[in-house]
């Protein structure tokens, strides 16, 4: 048989995702003036969204975008997986 990736998991610094989420966290969709966010963090919504939230949606194989589920785990930044 063939062998395929069905889920992963990946490990980012704290720092980093904390960045990356706050360069995303103020954009806004031309169409409705509306926050991505707010569509890209599911449930929480742009008010309640947090980087570990909002990576959580972007990996849940259940929200009909991700193609795999993807596990983002943050860690501080002295800390290694594992």
């Amino acid at each position: 048989g063939q062998q395929a990736v069905l889920e992963y998991r990946v490990f980012y610094r704290r720092r980093y995702a904390e960045a990356a989420f706050t360069s995303c966290r103020d954009v806004q969709l031309p169409a409705t003036g509306g926050l991505a966010i707010a569509t890209m963090c599911g449930r929480y919504g742009a008010q309640l969204c947090t980087a570990q939230r909002w990576l959580d949606f972007q990996g849940d194989k259940n929200n009909g975008l991700a193609p795999l589920q993807i596990q983002f785990r943050l860690l501080e930044d002295d800390a290694e997986p594992g």
